[in-house]
């Protein structure tokens, strides 16, 4: 029988030194807990549920704790957390985060994972960023000792996915219903982070979201990849109380927005405590071409270029917070993507950690989670049953590396 490596088990349980991870020193090596909740076609999809860890949270904490990480990332649900307006259950999470406190491993806490509270649907709702606010608010006192946020996984694909691309939740496929949606999204990261400060002002906030870049295939798509490469900082820019540039500005104002509205994030937003989360995989780089439809390219420049990128243009420490890939290629693009990292840090880029997402295999992520096949996507750590994945080793070996400097 093949033995399950837990976290009494291998060399990375030995080391005693916990990681460092502030906005201004310090590096982690982490993992996750897949948690995406949106809703599709009415219907929820709820990887906590799917992945098993609803049940398993205790065993997975174990699990990540014998990897050598200090650090996980770990969705809230908030569709069942906060199930109406000023309605709360907090029974499973007070469990699975005392599980996690009492493993040794310190909870960065997502707080919103692609999906609203059932009355809410969508992210079309005007009601969202203040039922989001009072649920953060409510959060935040019940569990004081939580320090690392993110308030919001990912706005931009949460508003892509819902608005844009049609896949979950409001299933459309309108720039304006694109731009609304990214507004009400960035108003929960305001409002939320401005809810944790009044808590924990020593908080750090880790901005987990899409790092991508767009290729023009011919000079005529130039001006549309143009749009797309300052779209990608639009999110932080927000979150951070920053003037949109003009082109971005314009675009959002064409589609929807208000001048007040983008005032609004000037005066409400800032860069305080906070890190800029890179989630880049093999499908984060595209291709635009006369059509001006999207397309995956593959990787063309890699996570190093795109990392100075971020890092230059929000000029605020960055962390690797999620990469993962399937099966046979998950071996090549974890060293590839350590590589990048470690490249990173000898150029003196303040790179504050990395991730790979998650530590359980995902469940229909091969359809963008639009299918429920309950298709199993070997692209963690361990496999739905726990047993190590062949990159298992190779990542504690990588976290034992980096707790030890």
């Amino acid at each position: 029988m093949t033995r399950v490596e837990t976290a009494e088990h291998g060399p990375a349980a030995a080391v005693a030194a916990a990681a460092t991870l502030e906005v201004d020193d310090g590096f982690a090596v982490a993992t996750g807990i897949e948690c995406s909740a949106p809703l599709v076609d009415g219907r929820r999809v709820d990887e906590l549920v799917k992945t098993g860890h609803v049940e398993r949270f205790a065993e997975d904490f174990r699990l990540a704790r014998g990897l050598g990480v200090d650090y996980i990332r770990y969705g809230i649900p908030f569709h069942v957390v906060n199930p109406g307006p000023g309605r709360f259950e907090w029974s499973w999470v007070d469990e699975a985060l005392e599980a996690c406190r009492a493993a040794g491993l310190t909870p960065i806490a997502d707080l919103m994972h692609f999906g609203v509270p059932d009355d809410l649907r969508d992210y079309q709702s005007p009601d969202l960023p203040e039922r989001f606010r009072l649920y953060v608010r409510a959060f935040v006192e019940r569990y004081p000792w939580v320090r690392y946020y993110t308030p919001v996984n990912e706005p931009f694909i949460t508003a892509a996915f819902s608005a844009r691309e049609g896949r979950w939740n409001e299933q459309q496929t309108d720039e304006r219903a694109f731009v609304r949606a990214l507004l009400h999204v960035c108003r929960c990261v305001v409002m939320g982070a401005a809810e944790i400060r009044a808590v924990r002002s020593d908080a750090v906030l880790i901005q987990a979201e899409t790092c991508h870049y767009t290729h023009p295939l011919v000079p005529a798509a130039a001006d549309c990849a143009e749009l797309e490469n300052e779209l990608r900082f639009a999110t932080f820019e927000l979150a951070f109380g920053r003037e949109l540039p003009d082109v971005v500005a314009r675009h959002v104002v064409d589609h929807g927005a208000t001048r007040d509205e983008l005032r609004w994030f000037e005066r409400a937003g800032s860069d305080e405590n906070w890190i800029v989360g890179n989630d880049y995989y093999a499908t984060s780089e595209r291709t635009v071409g006369a059509d001006g439809r999207l397309r995956t390219s593959g990787v063309r420049l890699g996570y190093y270029e795109l990392a100075h990128q971020y890092h230059e243009r929000l000029g605020v420490p960055i962390m690797h917070t999620e990469t993962n890939a399937d099966g046979r290629a998950a071996a090549a693009w974890l060293e590839s993507q350590w590589a990048d990292v470690v490249r990173l840090r000898r150029d003196g880029v303040p790179i504050r950690g990395f991730t790979w997402y998650g530590l359980v295999n995902h469940v229909d992520w091969d359809s963008a989670l639009t299918v429920n096949a309950g298709r199993e996507n070997p692209c963690g750590l361990v496999s739905l049953t726990r047993r190590p994945n062949a990159i298992y080793r190779r990542f504690r070996e990588i976290a034992g590396g980096a707790r030890l400097g």
